[in-house]
């Protein structure tokens, strides 16, 4: 059971980082007109204000999956929500934008595996 939840907790870490990692290349990309991951950085009030949306988002997330993490088996739901909803999403749009798509689907997988070992663990 204990290594259920190292497993567990190692993704709801995992996705924070990711998630932190995007919020940082996507806020610098509309306040410098830089990005890590995009070659082609527009100034376009519509793209900054899309990404600087998107942006706080990830932050919003990055702060979910910690939380989660507190009470990683009771919050579990939160680990199905990140991969279907949220993760095939952005893997859609990383297979269409990105060269960083294998990225999504390894992040998926590990959320999804992490879920069904979070609905294993019996808590009392």
């Amino acid at each position: 059971m204990v290594r259920k939840i190292i497993f567990i907790r190692f993704t709801y870490w995992y996705g924070a980082i990711l998630d932190l990692l995007v919020f940082l290349d996507m806020f610098i990309s509309i306040l410098f007109e830089f990005s890590v991951t995009m070659t082609n950085v527009s100034t376009d009030i519509s793209y900054k204000y899309q990404t600087g949306t998107g942006a706080f988002l990830m932050l919003g997330w990055t702060i979910l999956l910690i939380w989660a993490d507190r009470n990683p088996i009771e919050r579990k739901g939160v680990l199905l929500m990140t991969a279907i909803p949220v993760v095939v999403g952005i893997m859609v749009i990383n297979i269409l934008y990105t060269y960083f798509w294998f990225i999504s689907v390894i992040t998926m997988i590990l959320f999804i595996i992490a879920y069904l070992l979070a609905r294993s663990v019996d808590i009392s």
